[in-house]
């Protein structure tokens, strides 16, 4: 079985990368590739030189926007016939048993999906956010993330088989929503799990946040939902309803979801 561990790296805090990196070299389970598509990390020869000795590292050079990075990484492990793919963002840090872990429910599901740590510069400050709203071991269709997301591309896993090569329209924000979305649309079964979790760095640049919207993240979320659906809708020719009701949004601060998801309080 041919696994790939797929990642985009970019200029960031080099210690941000080396938190990525001892975790993946830290999994209990060893044999799989890390694949990473370098979009402009000057120094990653010197890391490949640290943790080459522990992880097969394959670079792939390439500089696009983040949405067609996510499809160059996807489309060369579909090319090289890797039979299960699990994501992770370089900028966060994955439990030691989170691949042997979605290895063994990838046994009987398509998609795996785990729970998240939310931390940042002072630690972690809550653990298992996703469990606030879903059970563990719940399968999730694409009902439940018609409005909203928990799918990201660093706690997912999915197996590769009979799955083509992707296209992601070039301005698209919510890459992870748009793939697992279609994927969903295509009758594949997820799974979620707390039993491994994801650590979920949150910072400012997070375009993707948990928190409160403001007036400007608000907007902001409006447009990527409008981008989200006018993509699904040139496959599927299902979504008018949730654009017009995006087109005649007004701003209101919404109380009523607690531990609310990606993109839910739009």
């Amino acid at each position: 079985m041919k696994i790939g561990f797929l990642t985009t790296i970019f200029p960031m805090k080099e210690q941000y990368i080396y938190d990525f990196f001892d975790s993946i070299k830290n999994q209990t389970y060893k044999n799989f590739d890390v694949i990473v598509v370098n979009d402009g990390y000057e120094k990653f020869e010197e890391l490949k030189s640290i943790y080459n000795q522990y992880l097969n590292i394959i670079e792939l050079e390439y500089s696009n926007t983040p949405a067609k990075n996510r499809e160059y990484g996807i489309n060369y492990c579909i090319d090289n016939n890797y039979d299960i793919l699990i994501f992770g963002d370089s900028d966060d840090y994955f439990e030691k048993n989170r691949i042997e872990k979605s290895l063994e429910l990838l046994n009987n599901y398509d998609i795996v999906v785990n729970d998240l740590n939310l931390f940042d510069e002072n630690g972690v400050y809550e653990e298992k956010y996703i469990s606030n709203r879903i059970e563990n071991l719940c399968e999730v269709d694409f009902e439940f993330i018609k409005d909203k997301n928990i799918f990201g591309l660093s706690n997912t896993s999915i197996k590769l088989n009979n799955i083509n090569k992707i296209v992601i329209p070039d301005d698209l924000i919510a890459v992870d929503w748009y793939i697992f979305s279609i994927l969903l649309l295509k009758n594949k079964k997820a799974i979620f799990t707390n039993e491994t979790t994801s650590f979920y760095r949150q910072y400012q640049q997070n375009t993707i946040g948990l928190k409160e919207l403001n007036e400007v993240a608000f907007k902001n979320g409006i447009n990527v939902k409008k981008k989200h659906y006018e993509a699904l809708n040139k496959i599927y020719k299902q979504f008018n309803l949730e654009l017009h009701r995006l087109n005649n949004l007004k701003f209101k601060i919404n109380n009523s979801i607690k531990n609310p998801l990606w993109w839910e309080l739009i």
